[in-house]
């Protein structure tokens, strides 16, 4: 009777059905593929329609310039004498007549010095205090000769309205664009050639009133794009984006027919009949795109300078940087251009700002599914893992009970 039942006992174990593992085991595999689906359709998603926003805010200028600081830290390679090397890096950009890196360099103090002067700084301008009382006791900390210099040089912030950037003199950006005499020039040479570049004409039509014209600010935008395009180190991708975005504004084939009904060959090109052919051949989708950008960049001038909008934008890597860098410039002003100037193009000024995510209704559907998708995977994870230890439990105890029934046969039988 003994040798029956464990017999019987053994046959129990051996038939156990396996399928809710294996059903577990599927539906693990199953969440693991949407969740990674998910997660690609929301890459997808926040790249293709840039949702990443960067807005100013006082808390988040306040770490941004701190970044900014740090970043220009960096620029002093021994930490002997910091404070030295400092006072020189102030000094080289008074030498370079660069208004608005020489004070970036000077406010960035509280990041760059040592502790010691730190603490010298703090005592007179403490943690929170604004630029103008920085720049104030920064002062006192560099050598008499720098500090004469840099008060000769540079307006003070203190003698200008609640510590705002003084105004500063600088070139007209409509003469840095070109005139009504060049955009004939370059006309004509594309009724000659349709493959000319048109992305100077573009510039040049909306400077000079066409297509709706330009904000002064645009304006501002514009001059500073054509001034950093002639830098040697102007980045080839943002440029290649920022191309394809002017160039799409026109459609060069339309321009260069329409103004071929008025005139055959190099006079169509002629102002008075190649400036409406423009007009009416402008993409305004795209054109309000470039337009936009355009005063991004305008806004970047005015947040630093003119020439560090321009060290700004030798930083960007695509055209979805520009707000990022906007942001920066408008947060950390003469921090930034000093900063932008001197570091390498490397992509650590871009991580000074941080954006937050725009959610959309087809993100949040994408993050749902991503988020039911994982919840599913935990949770057949732990039912495989909860089914197989109680196997093992369930087989640990069977073990025993059939060893005991085959020590009571024995006995029986004795």
């Amino acid at each position: 009777m003994g040798e029956e039942l464990k017999h019987a006992n053994i046959r129990t174990l051996q038939g156990k059905p396996h399928h809710p593992h294996h059903v577990s085991a599927l539906a693990f595999n199953v969440c693991l593929v949407v969740l990674a689906l998910a997660a690609a359709i929301a890459f997808v998603l926040i790249t293709r329609d840039h949702l990443y926003v960067y807005s100013y805010s006082p808390e988040g200028a306040r770490t941004i310039a701190a970044r900014v600081e740090r970043l220009n830290a960096s620029l002093i390679p021994l930490e002997f004498d910091r404070q030295q090397q400092w006072d020189d890096l102030v000094a080289n950009e008074l030498m370079g007549h660069d208004v608005a890196a020489a004070r970036g360099m000077l406010l960035s103090a509280p990041g760059m010095l040592a502790s010691q002067d730190l603490a010298d700084l703090n005592r007179r301008a403490p943690p929170g205090s604004n630029d103008a009382q920085v720049e104030r006791a920064a002062l006192e900390l560099l050598t008499p000769g720098t500090r004469a210099r840099y008060e000769a040089t540079v307006p003070l912030l203190a003698r200008s309205n609640s510590g705002a950037l003084p105004p500063q003199v600088v070139t007209d950006p409509g003469a840095l664009l070109g005139s009504q005499q060049d955009f004939e020039m370059i006309a004509r040479a594309i009724m000659l050639d349709p493959d000319s570049e048109p992305m100077q004409l573009i510039i040049i039509g909306l400077h000079l009133g066409m297509g709706g014209g330009l904000t002064p600010r645009m304006t501002e935008g514009a001059a500073v794009l054509m001034t950093t395009a002639r830098r040697n180190d102007y980045p080839q991708g943002f440029g290649l984006q920022m191309q394809s975005l002017i160039d799409a504004s026109l459609n060069v084939e339309d321009f260069r027919r329409t103004a071929m009904t008025r005139a055959q060959g190099e006079d169509a090109g002629a102002f008075a009949i190649s400036a409406p052919a423009f007009s009416a051949t402008l993409n305004a989708a795209r054109l309000e795109a470039l337009k936009g950008a355009l005063d991004r960049i305008g806004a970047m001038s005015a947040a630093s300078s003119r020439n560090g909008a321009e060290a700004l934008l030798t930083h960007a890597q695509s055209l979805r940087d520009i707000p990022r860098l906007l942001l920066i410039a408008q947060a950390a002003r003469d921090r930034a251009a000093a900063a932008a100037k001197r570091l390498p193009r490397d992509g650590r000024l871009l991580t000074a700002a941080h954006g937050d995510l725009k959610m959309t209704r087809d993100l949040a559907i994408a993050f749902t599914i991503a988020g039911i998708a994982l919840l599913g995977a935990i949770l057949s994870a732990f039912l495989v893992v909860f089914r197989i230890v109680r196997r093992i439990i369930a087989r640990m105890r069977d073990d025993d009970y059939a060893g005991e029934l085959i020590d009571m046969s024995g006995v029986r039988g004795l």
